[in-house]
């Protein structure tokens, strides 16, 4: 068995079965069933088209998953500096880039888990909309790398800062920055300054091609200047996270 897959399978197993496990997946289910019952029960808000609704869910389970891979991303090198076992770590026989695989693997069995947890609420609101099936899609295929994008910001905010809690204020304050396509109305984002935040934001680029393929009923191959912008965030926050753990000191 691999180095990576070996540090994956630790990681994921206490992501998923121990008690902090259990309180995130509790907790992303709350979120989302809290969600589902404000689309089903305003009155308002029921008379959305049912592909608008498709849209939100879809575009809160990426933001929600975007938050579990940075916080995992964070604790995967600062959590172990704080928990005293970074140095051991390092001091193993494995090279920076499978330690920085193994981590990274734990984080997509995390997101894969959320999918699966979201995947009801999503039907629950929304299976008799259009595109659904073309929303999951493109979920998964764009919104995976904008994941794992966070997911490396976060390992190089835990191995740069010092700090644990510094490094989730940073990720958070971060998050909420990105993910504000979500929350801004389209007036705001159809400006000039919003255009620009739009084209350099790696979130926008999976919330936009959520819009196009399950509102606008576009062809998930369409989008492709949204999977040149997700791939690049991904490459170089990757470029980030490897330069900065293969810097680190024991």
């Amino acid at each position: 068995m691999s180095p990576q897959w070996l540090i994956a399978r630790k990681e994921a197993g206490e992501l998923l079965l121990s008690g902090r496990g259990l309180a995130w997946l509790l907790g992303a289910s709350l979120a989302m069933s809290a969600f589902a019952l404000l689309l089903v029960s305003s009155t308002e808000l029921s008379l959305l088209d049912n592909a608008q609704v498709v849209y939100d869910m879809l575009g809160i389970a990426t933001a929600l998953a975007a938050l579990l891979a940075m916080v995992v991303g964070i604790d995967a090198i600062g959590g172990e500096r704080e928990r005293n076992t970074l140095i051991p770590l390092l001091l193993t026989p494995l090279r920076r880039n499978q330690i920085i695989t193994g981590k990274m693997a734990s984080i997509v069995i995390a997101w894969v888990a959320l999918f699966v947890v979201a995947l009801p609420y999503i039907w629950s609101v929304a299976s008799t909309g259009q595109n659904l099936g073309a929303g999951l899609l493109v979920t998964v295929v764009l919104g995976t790398p904008v994941i794992l994008t966070f997911g490396y910001y976060g390992m190089w905010l835990g191995a740069g800062m010092a700090q644990l809690v510094s490094a989730y204020v940073v990720g958070l304050l971060t998050l909420m920055v990105a993910a504000s396509p979500l929350l801004l109305g389209p007036a705001l984002r159809q400006s000039v300054i919003g255009r620009i935040f739009d084209a350099i934001n790696p979130f926008s680029a999976a919330v936009n091609a959520y819009d196009a393929v399950v509102i606008d009923s576009m062809s998930l191959l369409s989008q492709w200047p949204g999977f040149i912008a997700a791939f690049l965030w991904l490459g170089l926050t990757f470029l980030l996270a490897r330069s900065r753990i293969r810097h680190l000191t024991v």
